[in-house]
């Protein structure tokens, strides 16, 4: 298992400080967090992002930019420039150096285009893991479930998490802790249920009433009994802890944290 750390938990660094910082902690890898003021591929620069992680032997993923750019709205020519947008970002991943890119797969605002949205992204997805080629993997991470009256996610139960692995080939697929414990279900019975299309762990804590991102043990999470199961693996374990709600050296030491509870040296 390698335990890496999002560059958002750094958010108040820019993206170099921020690689520079994950690296000089130990970290096995970074998550590059595609969305300004990081890495926007039309805000950052590639050739610093390059310079940052030469020092470092580190595992590089990225989590594609989701704030407006929503793979499940079912409408065109909009879901053109989204889809291009988001091929672009796959394009800059591989230019990084990435393993692996992490989807966000969308939502609607009505019960009533709920199944349009998940063919909507679906369709996104194929075309993502098309760009990607065998160069890079292409994941689709779990969502918190509806939270209003006009929020509805694609895949916030494990249901439609399963039924889009199914649908699009090459898919994998990233388990957001924190998404799966608001949404009242357990992310060791999700992790089983994605068995090897399973090849990320965004990892955080909250007490399931809404996603904090918390330090692992700080909310009401059950993780060990995942963690300790996958800690044999070559699964990646992603830190993704809360800026606001951390300071930088709670976040930096989480990671000899985590791998202290666990024996991995």
């Amino acid at each position: 298992m390698k335990i890496g750390l999002s560059t958002w938990s750094l958010l108040h660094k820019d993206l170099y400080s921020a690689i520079e910082a994950i690296g000089n902690e130990g970290y096995d890898y970074v998550e590059l967090w595609g969305e300004v003021p990081h890495a926007y591929p039309e805000w950052a620069e590639k050739k610093r992002i390059l310079d940052a992680l030469s020092s470092y032997k580190m595992t590089v993923t990225t989590h594609a930019p989701f704030s407006d750019l929503n793979p499940g709205w079912p409408y065109q020519p909009v879901k053109d420039s989204i889809e291009r947008t988001l091929e672009s970002f796959v394009d800059f991943s591989e230019s990084v150096g990435a393993t692996i890119v992490t989807f966000h797969p969308g939502t609607t605002y009505t019960k009533f285009l709920v199944e349009d949205s998940f063919k909507a992204s679906a369709a996104t997805l194929r075309r993502m893991v098309k760009a990607a080629g065998e160069r890079l993997v292409i994941d689709v991470e779990n969502q918190t479930k509806g939270m209003h009256a006009y929020d509805f996610p694609v895949a916030s139960s494990a249901e439609n998490i399963e039924r889009m692995l199914t649908e699009v080939d090459g898919l994998q697929f990233t388990l957001d802790t924190g998404h799966a414990h608001v949404s009242e279900i357990h992310p060791d019975s999700f992790a089983r249920k994605a068995g090897p299309k399973l090849k990320e762990l965004h990892l955080s804590d909250n007490t399931g009433k809404a996603d904090d991102h918390l330090i692992p043990g700080q909310g009401t999470a059950e993780l060990n009994r995942l963690l300790k199961r996958l800690a044999p693996s070559d699964v990646l374990v992603c830190l993704e802890l809360n800026p606001f709600k951390n300071s930088e050296a709670e976040v930096l030491r989480a990671g000899r944290e985590l791998k202290a509870g666990l024996g991995i040296s």
